[in-house]
């Protein structure tokens, strides 16, 4: 784990930065480093958030109302995007309509076995003149656990496995390292199957929406947690099918709470198609991280991709600092940052928004019923609640305001 005093952001005075002896790793979010090419807006990462987390919800009457009774941050969060919990229950069409100007193409609900693989995977499809939307729904069954702890690792072999539908009976063995090689770059089996039963459905809906002869738009590709994990094989699919470099459209993947889900030499194949487009600024793949969310610390053996957007213990967003998926950038640490780089300071000057991920107190400022049960909650698993996702994004915007 990195020490405190070898921490040390990019934007800091360049007297700091020399005096620490150390790389500068990241930077704090400012609207100057939004216009570089390449660069993860805060347009994008907002948008990007909120879209993944609506997925928690469809048309069908009741949807949100069932998955609040064990999971209310869900609610919660769908209250910060919509405005009111009233909103909040309104079948997902009229919510994409109605705040986010979108209309909806396909319903994603897939579920079942193909190939002794579990398959569950829900979201939305839809689009409007500017922007395309591929959103994934988080973890929220048995068998989207199931995908989960579908750990192993299958070769990514994608014309193969889309002609029968699967990754093979056996996918974790084949081509595995130990067992000779193919040195075919490998995925996890869980996130890969259920990617290669949405595939025909992107094809049919959304490749279409990405001929040369389209209107310029951006594809979002988002989730959360497990539809984090599923939009990461998205991402790899969408990069390698399509000619960004000539296309007038742009590529924009936002994962929040994301699950490891590529082995290093898929990775490094990602990373390098992402460094011929960033200065182009024709894609970007970013991963949102809360402070201690355990979730993007699994599962091990497999590596993370794209860039990485921290959201510190007291709400602040940091972009690429390159800290690894045990260091915590705590209070003591943040108030180290603070001292060397004024901008933070402003930051924190300019919105004072009590508890993180609570869309309201009661009229008398007292703390909510809602507020006292997430304080309950241990810190690695409240980090991963979709509304802690979305406060420090909405601090950083109004404090822009």
């Amino acid at each position: 784990m990195p020490k405190k005093e070898e921490f040390v952001l990019k934007d800091s005075p360049p007297e700091l930065i020399a005096a620490s002896g150390v790389e500068p790793k990241g930077r704090e979010y400012d609207a100057a480093y939004e216009t570089e090419p390449g660069a993860v807006r805060l347009e994008d990462l907002l948008l990007g958030t909120k879209l993944a987390c609506v997925a928690i919800t469809d048309d069908e009457e009741g949807t949100l109302a069932e998955v609040g009774k064990l999971n209310p941050w869900h609610i919660e969060a769908l209250t910060m995007i919509t405005g009111s919990e009233e909103e909040a229950h309104k079948p997902l069409t009229h919510i994409l309509r109605a705040h986010f100007g979108l209309e909806v193409d396909r319903m994603i609900d897939l579920n079942g076995w193909s190939g002794g693989h579990p398959i569950d995977t829900q979201g939305f499809i839809a689009h409007n003149d500017e922007i395309i939307v591929v959103s994934f729904r988080c973890t929220t069954s048995a068998m989207d656990w199931m995908t989960n702890f579908a750990a192993g690792s299958s070769e990514w072999e994608l014309d193969e496995d889309l002609e029968q539908g699967h990754s093979g009976w056996c996918s974790c063995f084949e081509g595995n390292a130990c067992l000779g090689g193919t040195g075919k770059p490998r995925v996890h089996t869980g996130f890969y199957n259920n990617i290669l039963q949405t595939i025909p459905v992107l094809q049919e809906f959304v490749d279409p929406l990405l001929a040369p002869d389209q209107p310029p738009r951006k594809l979002y590709v988002v989730g959360h947690s497990l539809g984090a994990g599923i939009s990461t094989m998205a991402a790899v699919y969408f990069l390698n099918k399509h000619d960004w470099k000539n296309l007038p459209h742009r590529f924009v993947n936002v994962s929040a709470g994301t699950p490891r889900s590529c082995h290093a030499d898929m990775a490094e194949l990602v990373e390098e198609k992402l460094a011929e487009l960033r200065p182009l600024d024709r894609a970007i793949v970013c991963r949102v991280v809360d402070n201690e969310d355990v979730v993007a610390r699994v599962p091990t053996g497999y590596v993370h991709v794209g860039e990485l957007v921290f959201l510190t213990e007291d709400g602040y967003v940091l972009v690429g600092p390159e800290v690894d998926d045990e260091h915590v950038i705590d209070e003591g640490e943040m108030e180290e940052l603070r001292k060397g780089n004024p901008k933070l300071a402003a930051t924190e000057a300019k919105s004072e928004e009590g508890e993180r991920g609570v869309a309201a107190k009661t009229e008398e400022g007292e703390i909510t019923e809602f507020e006292e049960m997430m304080r309950m909650i241990p810190r690695p698993i409240r980090d991963h609640c979709p509304n802690y996702y979305l406060a420090p994004l909405f601090k950083l915007l109004n404090s822009f305001e």
